[in-house]
């Protein structure tokens, strides 16, 4: 049997040798990106093999599952073009790190935490277009995380948990601390915001849950109010985007605020929410990427300026549609079946705020509907050459749809983890648990 310690470290080195051998091959594009692929399944293999080989069981199994599909499938769309051979080999190291902090110790796994904000500022900084007003708000909510995770090691209890939480609030976004999720996904090249769109959410809500015990009910009702107020402020600020990736951006501040409000609302995170967090996640990455195949055909142009890609591009238009319903949380795909599984619970307690999130579903309704109405519907454009999805493109988003299909009609056994959680009446005494 395998120590728990060495997990991380082994996954670590397996994306790490991975992105070396694509910079080796950075000659042939065909050959760096099948190097990348490898790596991403290679890295999944390993992980399933950990599972049952480590002499401690894996925590949240499903989330750590889901990152190397990602990865994988998030590369499997990319165009072969000499652009993106370095989003191709940062995307195996951020997997890497992904994977060595949902399962790393302490202090490793803070160490990995603070590279990978570090590296994210470096990234931001590196490919900031002018004096983009979101990119310099995004380096310093990642500052601003890095710095917390930093100090909270050093400061006592109360302010520790506080610091820590404001590195998860950096992660998986809540306001006022979501600019550095909006800078990634609207700043970073390549197929890094597919992924990230996956990664980020999914380390930020595996800290959470570490610390939700810890958190006294002032802290809790504080966090429901920010949620509340964020999941209205993405919805609205999503409203009046022009353009695709802002408008994705501030949809998944708006969706992953209502994850917040809910576990800050009931003090426990039942299967369900596990389920809600990667169908959310996995939506966003295929919006982004057939985004993405667009861009890559017409540059990154205002939402008006396309249209009519209903017959010239009838794969893309289906997907397209398929994808918005999804995100949007029709059945039967998981962001559905999540949320609804949440409400079921019964840690659950019907309140005011059940009004406030039918106003950002209808808000939700209203630009995803007109997102798919823009691109797919109207007057076809005589100045363009229409190019339907390659199949590269095509397989990864199906793939992708059928992930979200199966997370919406799987057993709710099947994604439940090994992370010990304790139960909503412990959670929410806050001060007198001792850990």
């Amino acid at each position: 049997m395998i120590n728990a310690w060495i997990a991380p470290w082994l996954l670590l080195a397996v994306t790490s040798l991975g992105a070396g051998l694509g910079l080796l091959l950075r000659a042939s594009l065909r050959r760096t990106k099948t190097s990348a692929l490898m790596t991403t399944v290679v890295s999944l293999l390993s992980l399933l093999g950990l599972f049952w080989t480590l002499s401690e069981p894996l925590a949240g199994a499903p989330l750590l599952c889901l990152l190397p599909l990602g990865a994988f499938l998030s590369l499997l769309g990319q165009p072969l073009h000499r652009n993106n051979r370095t989003a191709w080999a940062l995307t195996l190291v951020f997997l890497g790190m992904g994977l060595g902090i949902l399962t790393g110790q302490e202090p490793g796994r803070s160490i990995l935490l603070v590279t990978l904000l570090s590296l994210l500022c470096g990234l931001l900084y590196r490919f900031q277009e002018g004096t983009r007003p979101e990119t310099w708000r995004g380096l310093a909510a990642y500052g601003l995380g890095m710095m917390s995770a930093l100090l909270a090691p050093v400061l006592p209890a109360p302010a520790s948990t506080v610091a820590l939480l404001i590195t998860c609030a950096t992660l998986l976004p809540l306001l006022p601390l979501h600019s550095g999720f909006v800078a990634t996904l609207t700043g970073l090249p390549g197929n890094l915001p597919a992924f990230l769109a996956m990664l980020l959410p999914a380390i930020g809500f595996h800290s959470l849950l570490l610390l939700l015990p810890n958190l006294t009910p002032t802290t809790l009702n504080t966090v429901a109010i920010l949620a509340l107020a964020g999941a209205v402020y993405g919805s609205l600020r999503a409203l009046i985007q022009s353009r695709p990736l802002p408008r994705l951006a501030y949809a998944g501040l708006a969706f992953f605020d209502l994850l917040w409000w809910y576990i800050a609302a009931t003090g426990a995170a039942p299967t369900q929410a596990t389920v809600y967090l990667s169908a959310v996640s996995l939506a966003m990455s295929g919006l982004l990427l057939a985004w993405y195949a667009l861009r890559a055909r017409y540059g990154d142009v205002d939402l008006r300026a396309l249209g009519g890609l209903a017959y010239p591009m009838p794969r893309f238009s289906t997907l397209l549609a398929l994808l918005a319903l999804a995100a949007l949380g029709m059945p039967p795909f998981g962001v559905f079946s999540g949320f609804l599984g949440m409400l079921l619970a019964p840690t659950f307690v019907p309140s005011g705020a059940l009004a406030v999130i039918m106003i950002v579903w209808l808000t939700a309704s209203w630009y995803y509907t007109e997102l798919v109405q823009q691109l797919v519907f109207g007057r076809q454009r005589a100045d363009l050459r229409y190019e339907d999805l390659r199949q590269s493109e095509f397989v990864s988003l199906v793939l992708l749809l059928l992930l979200l299909l199966a997370l919406g009609t799987a057993p709710s056994r099947v994604f439940e983890s090994n992370m010990p959680l304790p139960p909503a009446s412990v959670a929410m005494k806050g001060a007198a648990w001792i850990r």
